[in-house]
């Protein structure tokens, strides 16, 4: 599998976003998305849209949820069951799940990978660990 520049970011955006680091995951994938073409440009807006709408509801605002997961929806059921190795079928049977029940009790949205791009998400967050911390 060959990747562009952007896989570092685009990596680090699903980390983040499995760690419930919504905001952070959003702006790994803004980087991705200044960077892309069609039909990359609407995956990469598709999960930026997710992700904003579950910093929503973390931050106590079900509204903000809502409307966000309503414009991202379409765009990751455009781009078609998998994109850059992402199961989007499966996000959005999870993000739907939990939209519609406002939050818990339905599990919180994780990102499920194929195996060679959770392999490549593995080694970046060895790589990530690896790295000296500021404290």
């Amino acid at each position: 599998m060959v990747w562009d520049t952007g896989m570092d970011h685009y990596l680090e955006g699903i980390r983040l976003f499995n760690t419930g680091e919504y905001w952070h995951a959003h702006e790994q994938w803004e980087i991705c998305w200044l960077q892309s073409d069609q039909p990359e440009a609407t995956f990469y807006k598709g999960i930026i849209q997710a992700a904003a709408a579950l910093e929503k509801w973390k931050r106590g605002q079900p509204r903000g949820m809502r409307l966000n997961y309503a414009k991202s929806r379409p765009k990751l059921v455009a781009v078609g069951p998998w994109m850059r190795g992402l199961d989007v079928a499966a996000l959005i049977a999870a993000m739907d799940r939990f939209v519609s029940t406002g939050g818990p009790p339905a599990p919180t949205p994780r990102i499920t990978l194929d195996p060679p791009t959770a392999a490549a998400l593995e080694a970046h967050i060895r790589t990530v660990e690896s790295l000296p911390r500021h404290e």
